[in-house]
């Protein structure tokens, strides 16, 4: 098992792992950041959480929104964005230190390999004053998902969870707007339809604008003018042809020189004369 970086994730995106919507720094080094939506469900006050807002300066014109986890509860938060992967991978997640440093526990799941949907992520708030948790907020994300790679693929292609888990508010008080909003058809998205997950992520800015800049980022390690990287492309193409050649070139002695007689091969016997002394 191995975990994707940075270059991985975004060679997988479209093929064996699907992430929408995506945000300027959604991808990290080797992580997906994952942000709270609109919706969260506080267990211990059964109702869903309040949504606030205030001006954003980042974004004149734009509100900036948050909600607060009471203290001492467990809070039910809906990512904003839907994931899907491949029966090649699977998606531990992992906490953010600073929610952590001010009263949040630390997460301890994961995204099965076939998952799709939108993630449902029980944040603790251990503290006795409220946390503030910011909407779709890349910069002060919920938590970190990382990406690893299994030695051998899951042996289905069908996710064995359900989707968004929303039979965690089964028989909860108060549940029905959030029952309302991931039921709509156009969200369909958000839970269990795959294809239209693909569709809008790979036809979105933000998703075309990645793949830009990495292949910018190729070119400019290839170098500036087409002439330099068809000689970088040629050279790297040669290395790894004559590493090729080499390995081959060795086994070959290798078996030749171990090889064993023929069976049918008869030794030589050779007879030695003692020599006559005078």
């Amino acid at each position: 098992m191995s975990v994707l970086s940075y270059q991985d994730i975004i060679r997988e995106l479209g093929r064996g792992i699907l992430f929408h919507p995506l945000k300027p720094d959604s991808v990290k080094a080797c992580d997906l950041c994952l942000t709270a939506s609109e919706y969260a469900y506080a267990i211990g006050q059964q109702k869903r959480l309040t949504i606030e807002t205030e001006s954003n300066q980042d974004q004149p014109g734009k509100e900036k929104k948050f909600f607060y986890i009471p203290p001492r509860d467990t809070a039910l938060v809906w990512t904003d964005e839907s994931v899907w992967l491949s029966n090649r991978f699977r998606g531990p997640l992992y906490s953010v230190v600073e929610l952590v440093s001010e009263g949040l526990g630390h997460i301890g799941t994961r995204v099965n390999p076939c998952w799709t949907g939108v993630l449902c992520i029980a944040l603790h708030n251990v503290s006795d004053k409220p946390i503030r948790i910011n909407v779709r907020d890349v910069k002060r994300p919920i938590a970190y998902l990382a990406i690893e790679k299994l030695s051998s693929k899951y042996s289905s292609n069908r996710n064995s969870d359900i989707s968004a888990r929303l039979d965690l508010l089964r028989g909860r008080p108060n549940r029905h707007e959030i029952d309302d909003f991931f039921n709509q058809k156009e969200l369909r998205w958000m839970k269990d339809d795959k294809d239209l997950l693909k569709k809008l992520m790979l036809e979105s800015d933000e998703y075309k604008e990645l793949r830009k800049d990495f292949k910018d980022a190729l070119l400019g390690f290839l170098g500036s003018s087409e002439d330099t990287r068809w000689n970088r492309v040629s050279i790297i193409g040669a290395i790894l042809i004559g590493g090729l050649s080499a390995l081959f070139s060795g086994l070959t002695y290798f078996n030749s020189s171990h090889q064993a007689p023929a069976p049918n091969e008869t030794p030589t016997n050779t007879t030695v004369t003692p020599s006559s002394t005078k």
